[in-house]
């Protein structure tokens, strides 16, 4: 191979790798609602996902959307809950 030619390779390699990094990078930059801080409450005797909602919801702001984050954060297929089970909240 050619002088030229392995330059040529070499040019095409680092441009591939920085392409590579790039799109990396920007793929798991994140966003605000995917990384966010949390923090924990322990359920007490007549808790449900709703109250604990209302809890940490911010004025305004749609319970739903809390319940579904309070669901998502501790991997809950069901609303149930337990005396004693500790629980994920977003922080706000």
């Amino acid at each position: 191979m050619s002088k030229s030619a392995q330059n040529l390779s070499t040019r095409v390699l680092i441009l591939l790798l920085a392409l590579t990094s790039i799109f990396f990078l920007l793929g798991n930059t994140g966003s605000a609602d995917e990384i966010q801080a949390v923090s924990s409450v322990v359920v007490q005797p007549g808790d449900t996902l709703w109250s604990i909602a209302e809890g940490i919801a911010e004025p305004g702001s749609d319970i739903r959307e809390v319940v579904s984050d309070v669901k998502t954060l501790n991997s809950l297929s069901t609303s149930s809950l337990h005396i004693g089970q500790s629980l994920l909240i977003p922080a706000g």
